[in-house]
């Protein structure tokens, strides 16, 4: 190589590690051009392109790497990765398999292309690929763990925790086998054996940035309250944050783990991570996803006479995504659109039946299971959808993927991200003007559009005559009953705290929370109150129904709904409230914890929403000690009721019939997005 080439890689390899990616391609491509035999250079500059998401450049340069290394089988692999990426997906099964002829031991290209197949929809070959491989390398944890996911993906659960064991017990506990493994144990419901493996490895090897084991340390010890590993988990993970994704520097963002960014997208707001650095998770992950996803071919679109609009789910059945939209889908034909909607899980277990009423609101119901992320987007771009809402974000089942491809003109997010979902390939989120106030729309929240009521509706659910019960629910009959049916990962060390002070002040009174995932973690928390001197007994659990109208109408066995405030109940407040319960809301900074706020607001029930922990707790102690005034309370709500905002599915879909036109409208003028309030 010449001094001249030498030079410029140099410059090259110094200008990539101060992360100025756009010199070092310019000094790697100058190189290449003075030594075109050279393939490390061709190999350093397809890796450059590669990490900012020019593929096609990537693939091109590697190429000119193959040729001049004369097919090693090193190339071929780099190749057909940057092929898969690029979506030339025939070509790099070909590369890829080349690869693997050339060097079987290559752990890299087997598993580049268990990951083409699988994307592929072909998860027998992929699977058949890694049992292959592992047979190969019994030792090769990287096998190990694609074959493990896989079977979790496909619900073999306990054919992943045998593979596991199997391959501890011939190779030895390694970190990364052991938190498999705790995945896997989180599958099968053996969450407290899970939190052990997951702090074991925590203990001896700290995360010091974001990794899948500090998210799933974060995910268990919520899951089942562990108070206690919920506040070590959180002292870990702000550095962390910082540390994977610092404010000056975005290009570093993307060298994170997209999983684990993706798993804590779900589960920072539990842990009380403020919106602005919430935004930077969000951000990350819309950026890799953008790099990783090519876009479907430019085309001019053309709406059709009727607008379409496509709204994407896994949950239009039984959840709360289904149980907040069926009386939205319902009334959806007022706003004149047409109502597609793509389907990306059926859920068998539906008493309910939101699947069948959601279902038959439009003759546009796509049953999408199994899609990959590009058949799906192939599919919405051929049903000429003009406006695209994504009601999963980046949560589990989601395929935000199929968004980045741009199947349509404009997208939008709306009720999983409550600050908003900044990302390339989402337009707007809709959010209200109590979740994300005026100060706060530009903390890189991306363009918002704040509803003037609730950033959802509640359905109006026909409950059982007369009332509850108590017995049949194993509450007492006479002293007070503080409820609070929330997901446990919304208990934190403090609100706890605070519920064990308001059953300290009013004498007798329980606390009714929804059932826990294990005996051991329900007593944890008998444990919490016998510390405090309390009768283990007051801690009442309520077991999971089948009906979602006889869940709804035990709520009116209690007194006070005792809402979380970290993260804020959202469509377990709207259930309260139609049972005729009032809910006692703590609002805090982030728009996680103003989810109640905002739908006591659309209620007119403003007299319980409290501005800080001293408010709280006086209010719940003189409601739980007054009868009298627990019923004024529940007469005033019932009185609300048949004319709050909270419940008026066809005043939210107004809104959205101006929202579609003021969008399109933008759109068709050529403006980019901007904040919108109605």
């Amino acid at each position: 190589m010449s001094k001249a080439a030498e030079s410029l890689f140099q410059k090259a390899r110094e200008a990539a590690a101060s992360q100025d990616l756009r010199k070092a391609i310019e000094n790697a491509s100058a190189a290449a051009k003075l030594a075109p035999e050279r393939g490390e250079l061709w190999t350093f500059l397809g890796e450059l392109y590669f990490n900012t998401g020019a593929f096609t450049k990537s693939a091109e340069a590697l190429r000119f790497a193959l040729r001049a290394t004369g097919g090693d089988a090193s190339a071929f692999h780099n190749l057909g990765v940057a092929l898969k990426r690029e979506g030339n997906l025939a070509e790099a099964e070909a590369i890829l398999r080349e690869a693997i002829r050339r060097e079987p031991q290559r752990a890299a290209s087997a598993l580049s292309l268990s990951d083409l197949l699988i994307g592929a929809a072909r998860k027998n070959e992929a699977q058949a690929l890694l049992v292959q491989s592992l047979t190969r390398a019994p030792n090769h944890f990287e096998y190990l763990r694609e074959l493990t996911n896989l079977y979790i993906q496909d619900g073999n659960y306990p054919e992943a925790v045998t593979l596991i064991e199997q391959f501890i017990t011939r190779n030895g506990q390694t970190i990364p086998a052991l938190e498999q493994l705790s995945v896997a144990y989180q599958c099968v419901n053996r969450l407290d054996e899970a939190l052990e493996i997951t702090a074991a490895t925590i203990k001896a090897l700290p995360p010091k940035t974001v990794d899948i084991r500090l998210a799933s340390y974060l995910s268990i010890a919520g899951r089942i309250t562990r108070l206690d590993h919920r506040a070590q988990a959180k002292q870990l993970l702000l550095p962390a944050l910082e540390a994977s994704l610092p404010k000056d520097a975005r290009p570093r963002w993307m060298l994170n783990d997209t999983n684990a960014l993706r798993r804590l997208s779900f589960l920072l707001p539990y842990y009380g991570i403020e919106d602005h650095l919430l935004m930077r998770v969000f951000n990350a992950v819309g950026d890799m996803l953008h790099a990783r996803n090519p876009r479907l071919p430019e085309v001019k679109h053309k709406a059709a006479a009727k607008l379409r609009v496509g709204f994407v789910s896994y949950n239009f059945s039984e959840h709360p995504i289904g149980h907040l939209l069926s009386p939205f889908f319902e009334a959806h034909g007022e706003t004149g659109a047409d109502l597609h909607l793509y389907a990306l899980h059926l859920n068998a277990f539906d008493p309910s039946d939101y699947a069948g009423r959601i279902r038959a609101t439009t003759q546009n119901y796509r049953d999408c299971r199994g899609m990959t992320p590009a058949q799906l987007a192939t599919q919405i771009r051929a049903d000429n959808i003009s406006i695209l809402i994504d009601l999963d974000g980046y949560l589990g089942g989601g395929l935000p993927e199929a968004f980045a491809m741009r199947p349509a003109p404009i997208q939008i997010h709306w009720l999983q991200h409550l600050a908003g979902m900044p990302a390339p390939f989402i337009d707007y989120t809709i959010v209200d003007h109590v979740l994300v106030k005026d100060d706060e729309r530009d903390n890189g929240n991306g363009p918002l559009i704040r509803l003037m009521d609730a950033f959802q509706c509640g359905d109006r659910v026909t409950l059982p005559e007369g009332e509850p019960n108590r017995a049949d629910h194993g509450l007492p009959e006479g002293p007070t009953v503080f409820c609070a049916f929330g997901n446990w990962l919304k208990i934190d060390e403090e609100v706890f705290a605070v519920w064990i002070s308001i059953l300290k002040a009013v004498p007798d009174s329980v606390l009714w929370l929804s059932d826990g995932p294990s005996e051991r973690s329900r007593e944890f928390l008998r444990d919490l109150l016998a510390a405090q001197g309390l009768d283990r007994a007051r801690l009442i659990f309520a077991p999971r129904l089948a009906s979602k109208a006889e869940h709804i109408h035990r709520h009116r066995c209690a007194d006070l709904f005792l809402d979380t405030f970290t993260f804020s109940a959202a469509t377990t407040t709207t259930d309260a409230l139609w049972a005729g319960l009032p809910v006692l809301t703590r609002p805090g900074t982030t728009g996680q914890s103003r989810l109640s706020a905002s739908l006591l607001q659309a209620v007119g029930m403003t007299e319980t929403i409290v501005p800080d922990t001293k408010a709280y707790i006086s209010f719940a102690t003189r409601i739980g000690k007054s009868k009298a005034q627990s019923e004024l309370l529940k007469r005033k709500l019932t009185r609300a009721l048949p004319s709050a905002k909270l419940y008026d599915a066809t005043r939210l879909v107004a809104q959205f019939k101006e929202i579609y036109a003021r969008v399109w409208k933008r759109h068709e003028s050529g403006k980019a997005p901007e904040h919108i309030d109605l």
